[in-house]
């Protein structure tokens, strides 16, 4: 815990590394309290203290958080299905390219699978 009266500044430095580091890996504060060397409390009492840091290291999180959807948008899942459903989705490359058959074997798994799901009235 946090010492009374007891003060701790970053320098604009450590502070461009802490939000470089927000942009890499998002803000947890436990996890940036470890990497600046100082207490989760006291972490707390420097955001609280600064709120214009704040403001960048949640910035750096919204960074860290667009680029996370920008790369897993850009993956492409057959080689998950491929793995996972082997008899639905062989080895086979015919039809991977084209979305239309990649969407109608995923239809029928997901149609199979739910005719097997008991039925409610």
């Amino acid at each position: 815990m946090a010492l009374q009266g007891v003060t701790y500044e970053l320098t604009e430095e450590n502070k461009d590394y802490a939000v470089r580091y927000c942009q890499q890996g998002g803000f947890y504060k436990n996890r940036l309290a470890d990497f600046l060397g100082i207490s989760r409390p006291t972490l707390d009492k420097l955001l609280e203290d600064n709120p214009d840091f704040f403001t960048a290291l949640k910035r750096a999180d919204a960074v860290f958080c667009k680029n996370l959807i920008d790369a897993v948008s850009r993956k492409n899942p057959i080689f998950i299905l491929r793995t996972k459903y082997k008899d639905e989705f062989n080895d086979d490359m015919r039809g991977l390219n084209d979305p239309e058959t990649v969407i109608k074997r995923m239809t029928d798994l997901m149609d199979a699978e739910t005719d097997e799901l008991p039925q409610t009235v």
